[in-house]
């Protein structure tokens, strides 16, 4: 019973402080904030995260792990890599307002920014290059890349270009998905007059809402 308790106020505590960081920032949401929402006791707190860097280092961790759960579902409804890398822009654009993420962004530019707890973050991103990585391996094989091109860095470069959309965020920019599908676009084709013209490759809206049949 202890057990399955300390597991309730781990989660209650995660939970209130996800909606506070999104709320309030990283820097704008302080343990006495935490503590007063969760009605758990500063001993609770360091008890089960050490510390406020170890809980959103924690919260940060999960999104991380749902992000590529959802992935691996969504991957099944692409039959190409062409359309794996427009799946993965649709995937990253849904996290473009993503207060979490913000709060992440704000966190590694500030001063409070450990290196040790930097570092972590910088994991959970090469976690999520990975995916690029592969996607982009399979374009390779599948002749869609040239082979003389190195997978690991064209994966820095789109996972750097989605990152720098992502910064763009509060500007009057357009959808979202619109402009990571036409990052894809010009990824792949280029935008001089000799490249091909660009095609979005729009998935038909059933292929991206309803899962595949493949096992």
């Amino acid at each position: 019973m202890r057990s399955r308790g300390n597991t309730e106020t781990k989660q209650r505590i995660a939970l209130v402080s996800k909606d506070l960081f999104s709320l309030k920032g990283y820097l704008g949401t302080s343990i006495e904030d935490i503590i007063a929402a969760s009605g758990s006791s500063k001993g609770n707190l360091y008890y089960h995260f050490k510390s406020k860097e170890g809980l959103f280092l924690y919260l940060l961790e999960k999104q991380v792990d749902e992000w590529m759960e959802k992935w691996s579902a969504k991957e099944l409804r692409y039959g190409s890599a062409v359309e794996k890398l427009y799946g993965l822009a649709d995937h990253v654009a849904e996290d473009f307002q993503n207060p979490l993420i913000r709060a992440a962004d704000e966190f590694r530019a500030s001063e409070a920014a450990a290196p040790a707890v930097s570092e972590q973050i910088m994991l959970a991103v090469q976690r999520q290059r990975r995916i690029f990585h592969s996607v982009l391996q399979e374009a390779i094989d599948e002749g869609v890349i040239h082979p003389r091109h190195d997978p690991d860095q064209l994966a820095q470069i789109l996972y750097a270009v989605f990152a720098g959309l992502n910064t763009a965020r509060h500007e009057p920019l357009a959808a979202p998905a619109e402009l990571h599908r036409m990052a894809v676009a010009v990824f792949l084709h280029g935008t001089t007059l000799e490249a091909a013209p660009l095609e979005l490759h729009i998935v038909p809206e059933s292929a991206r809402n309803q899962t595949s049949d493949k096992p």
